[in-house]
């Protein structure tokens, strides 16, 4: 019989949370961007021109939690596999600047991605969350308009526990097996 981390091989990936080194970054996408990134994969993360000072603080091991503006959703997390690099190669979209294509970049790798439509409800977290505190209750989407943020690890790993267990529900209905009750009688 397969182990838990068997069945749910990319869980098994998760760094554990106890002495997590790196920061913890919380990157705020439009729904536009996010497509694009997870149809890489999350092997690339980019972060605008005027982000240049965030991105020399990232370093690999540093943690990604992704934010989807307008649908309010935290869709996955990865790891920082590269210290940063500059490429003006155009890959997501700029609705404010096209001229400024995400320049400054890191590889990543996925750790825990849902499917999509299956995102964790931001606003049912949020109270929860230590870095929106400040923020008044009914405008805590507010606190993530911008699209770096960092992150207190325990933020981090609040979400990213949540994003485990609907990973898991998805994975223990998969796997579930026809009720005997319905099975039909043959006469």
């Amino acid at each position: 019989m397969a182990s838990a981390d068997e069945k749910l091989g990319h869980l098994a990936m998760l760094p554990s949370g106890r002495g997590m080194p790196g920061s913890h970054w919380l990157i705020s996408l439009s729904p536009e961007n996010y497509a694009i990134t997870h149809g890489m994969h999350f092997s690339l993360l980019g972060l605008r021109t005027r982000h240049r000072k965030k991105a020399e603080r990232v370093a690999v091991g540093d943690r990604v939690l992704y934010y989807v503006l307008y649908e309010r959703i935290f869709p996955a997390t990865a790891t920082v596999t590269s210290a940063y690099f500059e490429d003006r190669h155009p890959t997501w979209i700029n609705q404010e600047r096209r001229d400024d294509p995400f320049p400054y970049r890191v590889h990543t790798q996925p750790n825990l991605v849902l499917e999509p439509g299956e995102g964790l409800d931001a606003e049912a977290i949020a109270p929860r969350l230590l870095y929106l505190k400040r923020w008044a209750p009914e405008q805590w989407f507010l606190a993530l308009q911008g699209e770096v943020h960092l992150l207190s690890a325990q933020d981090f790993l609040l979400v990213e526990r949540e994003l485990q267990r609907i990973a898991e529900t998805r994975q223990s209905r998969r796997e579930r097996v026809p009720h005997a009750g319905l099975r039909r009688e043959i006469a």
